[in-house]
């Protein structure tokens, strides 16, 4: 059996609780030994950040510090270019030979991953765990990932990569649009993330004029 390695990637501008309940009830769901998270440099489906490399990095590793089991990996912020996940995980395969790797996504990502650069290499360097909403059955609408279905999470850890698995996760209706707009127009964002990273907001005074 092989260790499982969860990865969840984004801009993380702000990290917020919509972020880390899923993953802390997707850990327990898994029993993954590690949940990886992987900020974007320069992401290439969705607008660039507002918060620098800098703050981001200092905003997560503040979130992460209370939770164990989840990583820091900055590897796209330390390469040049748009992050790709395809260049990301061809380098993590190279690091982690025999680890399941499991990519996570929400089903609006998973429904354009074949948009996505070099995409037909990504089932071929890890799996790919689909969290989908109630009623929803993302992963089986799509045609080339048919074959790749599996029920159990148990199935991810007899290869390294290759399946996919849907899995049904409690969303939070957080995002860090929201986040940063409520900052922007001084509403209360208490609740929504870290006790730590809205301190650290405040110090730095971030997203002050993000809208």
């Amino acid at each position: 059996m092989h260790k499982l390695t969860c990865l969840f990637g984004g801009t993380f501008d702000p990290i917020h609780y919509g972020h880390l309940k899923p993953l802390v009830e997707l850990q327990q769901h898994c029993s993954c030994e590690e949940v990886r998270i992987i900020p974007a440099a320069v992401p290439p489906h969705r607008p660039a950040p507002v918060a620098s490399t800098a703050d981001r990095l200092a905003m997560l590793r503040l979130a992460l510090a209370e939770y164990p089991g989840f990583t820091l990996d900055s590897c796209e912020l330390d390469r040049d270019g748009p992050s790709y996940s395809v260049l990301t995980l061809q380098a993590l395969r190279a690091s982690m030979p025999d680890a399941a790797l499991c990519l996570v996504m929400g089903s609006d990502a998973f429904a354009g991953l074949p948009t996505w650069y070099h995409w037909q290499e990504i089932p071929e360097l890890c799996h790919i765990i689909v969290i989908e909403r109630p009623g929803e059955a993302a992963a089986g609408a799509q045609h080339w990932a048919q074959q790749r279905l599996v029920e159990h999470v148990q199935r991810l850890r007899t290869t390294t990569a290759g399946f996919v698995l849907p899995l049904r996760l409690t969303l939070l209706d957080t995002s860090a649009t929201d986040i940063r707009q409520r900052l922007a127009t001084g509403q209360d964002v208490k609740g929504m993330l870290p006790e730590s990273v809205l301190d650290y907001i405040r110090e730095q005074g971030l997203y002050l004029s993000s809208i």
